[in-house]
């Protein structure tokens, strides 16, 4: 047992806790400084471990004549998919994957579902060919009699039935009434669709999501031939090549002329439609009635206005036709080659025309960046998505001057202070099911990756950015694309290395959160001693650098104002001839970091520290604790004496 023997004792010991309680308020708790190479723009830190390449299309496509026909009674489609498929790969085939997606989407009172009749050669033999069905994945695989080698070609028949889901608000669905002239019918994913092989997965059979979207195609030529009940409007996919009236049906042939990843039809005897045609191309909208008032004229002069902004920043739009299709959807709208789908719902929307410009906007793009240049959208979806996003906020800029004119909240705004709250990483780079795990796909795809493409934007220039996308373009069109290649792409205009751009941005899992290190100032020498470190740089793979405003205040007010490379741990000496008070890193729009709260825009360091609370300092807090402490022990002191002679 430890006793205090002496009054004087106890006083020695209170002030030595004084002393050292008061020293230790002005001593920085600091980490270990870490004598690594600091990486930068000119020494990233770099990951040996590309992704794979996936296979590439060659002049030579696929070919596929799709017949169909549509009874609006039962709402099912009969058809023949007539297969011409082209090994682009190097490596032999004994069997061939299809996707049947319609099992897998939403429904009321009746699921979709494709059910395979038979599958037949072409040549006169019309031998049967075998094939099985796994209605997990929604994917059946055609069984060949040979053995299908690189660059050659295999031939067959496709017999099928398809039957669309009731009511269900999805990428196909048979929805509305007839009472009051709202039946569409959509036809989505409708039939067998060729799966895609890669040198990443083999063969890509993943099935139906609801979050992202699953198709990841190959590009292929199509002939399209549609039969419908007499009297029904027909938006599909190509150019409107036959049109035939034949007692109770129309038949319809569309032609998209160039190849593309998949086709689409939507029916309905209701439909207004209006027309123009705008650098060779016939843009329609196809609308209910109850739409008219939102639809008419406004929808095809916003279509009319992002193709012609498109086509003269990334590159042509090579097809004939491009159908604006109202549907009906929990999505804002869905992007197919050559028609696109709005949502019927905007009609209850706050701002219903601001809505319907964003989202036509956003589809017409993803006639570049999903379709002509296309990109597994189940491992990396947030490729087109970004972009398609950052686009949609490029339109804004151009048409209304302001860059974030369709963002709401503002990405930088969510940016910063999303995973505060939410506790998760935003790693971008990622499958969609890796952002369905961690609750965030819709956050990474369409609100993060296309802040991060505008930040690249504002690094690396303007006209180098927007050079970059079209050089992507060109090389990828008819392709399919990697962030890889993006970053080649832009590479190529930039004329060095974007490593310490590319892979810190898109594949960390935290923000920077930047910290004062050490801020001191020496007087004699006049010098500013200034380290800044990344508290987030211990949880992620790669460094960050970016540029960050610098602001120090002397006793006259501003005395520093500039811009300041962090590359991970970033030390400075800067010349001051007045001793600094504070140091600032103001962060404003252009800086990405994390932040409790989107007013919080900066972090500082006072180098002359009040260290008050309440108006007092805590050396005299102190003092005022102890004097009546040291008191009180010596009145208990005294009357133990007093009680001792006694």
């Amino acid at each position: 047992m430890f006793i205090i023997r002496s009054k004087y004792h106890l006083y020695c010991i209170i002030i030595s806790f004084y002393l050292c309680f008061n020293g230790f308020l002005y001593i920085d708790q600091v980490p270990k400084f870490s004598n690594e190479t600091i990486a930068g723009p000119n020494n990233p830190k770099l990951d040996a471990n590309e992704n794979p390449k996936l296979s590439l299309n060659g002049g030579e496509y696929s070919h596929y004549n799709l017949s169909v026909q549509l009874d609006d009674l039962t709402s099912t489609l009969t058809g023949v998919l007539k297969v011409d498929f082209y090994n682009n790969d190097p490596v032999n085939f004994t069997k061939l994957p299809f996707h049947i997606y319609l099992s897998g989407m939403a429904f009321i009172s009746r699921s979709g579902i494709i059910d395979i009749i038979s599958v037949n050669k072409s040549d006169i033999s019309k031998k049967s060919l075998a094939y099985d069905e796994y209605p997990a994945n929604q994917t059946m695989w055609v069984h060949l009699d040979t053995i299908l080698e690189p660059l050659q070609r295999v031939q067959f028949e496709i017999n099928f039935s398809a039957t669309l889901p009731d009511g269900g608000m999805d990428r196909s669905n048979s929805h509305g009434d007839d009472f009051d002239h709202s039946r569409i019918y959509k036809c989505a994913g409708f039939y067998p669709t060729p799966c895609v092989y890669d040198s990443y997965d083999g063969w890509n059979t993943d099935p139906y999501l609801w979050v992202g979207d699953p198709f990841y195609y190959d590009m292929a030529y199509y002939d399209f031939y549609i039969t419908v009940p007499k009297g029904m409007v027909v938006a599909a996919t190509g150019e409107l090549v036959q049109k035939i009236d034949d007692g109770d049906f129309t038949h319809y042939y569309f032609d998209p002329i160039h190849p593309v990843r998949e086709v689409t039809f939507s029916a309905s005897k209701y439909f207004y439609y209006d027309s123009d045609t705008v650098n060779g191309v016939n843009v329609t909208t196809y609308y209910l009635p109850k739409s008219q008032f939102l639809w008419e004229n406004n929808a095809i002069n916003y279509a009319i206005q992002a193709l012609e902004l498109f086509n003269e920043t990334f590159g042509e739009y090579p097809y004939p036709t491009l159908n604006i299709v109202q549907e009906y959807t929990h999505h804002g709208g869905m992007e197919y080659p050559c028609q696109v789908y709005i949502t019927e719902s905007l009609d209850e929307w706050d701002y219903p025309l601001f809505w319907l410009e964003s989202i036509i906007v956003h589809e017409t793009g993803h006639q570049w960046w999903y379709n002509l240049v296309g990109n597994d959208e189940v491992d990396w979806g947030f490729l087109d998505e970004g972009l398609v996003c950052w686009l949609t906020s490029y339109y804004g800029e151009i048409n209304y001057g302001n860059w974030e004119f369709f963002q709401y909240p503002p990405y930088i705004d969510k940016v910063r202070t999303y995973y505060t709250f939410e506790g998760l990483s935003s790693k971008i780079n990622a499958s969609v099911y890796d952002a369905v795990n961690a609750s965030n796909y819709y956050y990474t795809a369409y609100t993060k990756a296309p802040l991060i493409f505008e930040k690249l934007r504002r690094s690396i220039g303007n006209t180098i950015f927007l050079t970059g996308l079209r050089l992507f373009y060109s090389q990828k069109v008819y392709k399919i694309a990697l962030l890889s290649d993006l970053q080649q792409a832009m590479e190529s205009v930039y004329g060095s290395s974007l490593d310490w751009f590319f892979f810190p941005w898109f594949d960390n899992f935290y923000l920077p959160k930047y910290n004062f290190l050490e801020c001191s100032y020496d007087g004699n020498q006049q010098i500013l001693n200034l380290t800044i470190n990344d508290l987030s740089e211990p949880l992620n793979d790669y460094i960050y650098s970016q540029q960050v405003q610098l602001l120090i205040y002397d006793s006259s007010g501003l005395a520093l104002d500039e811009w300041m490379w962090i590359n991970g741990t970033t030390a400075r000496t800067i010349s001051l001839s007045n001793k600094p008070k504070k140091v600032r890193l103001e962060y404003g729009d252009e800086v990405l970091v994390q932040l409790y709260s989107e007013y919080e825009t900066y972090i500082e360091k006072e180098l002359e520290k009040p260290d008050k609370i309440s108006g007092y300092g805590i050396s005299i807090l102190l003092l005022f604790c102890l004097v009546p402490l040291i008191y009180i022990i010596s009145k208990f002191s005294i009357n133990q004496k007093k009680k001792s002679k006694i």
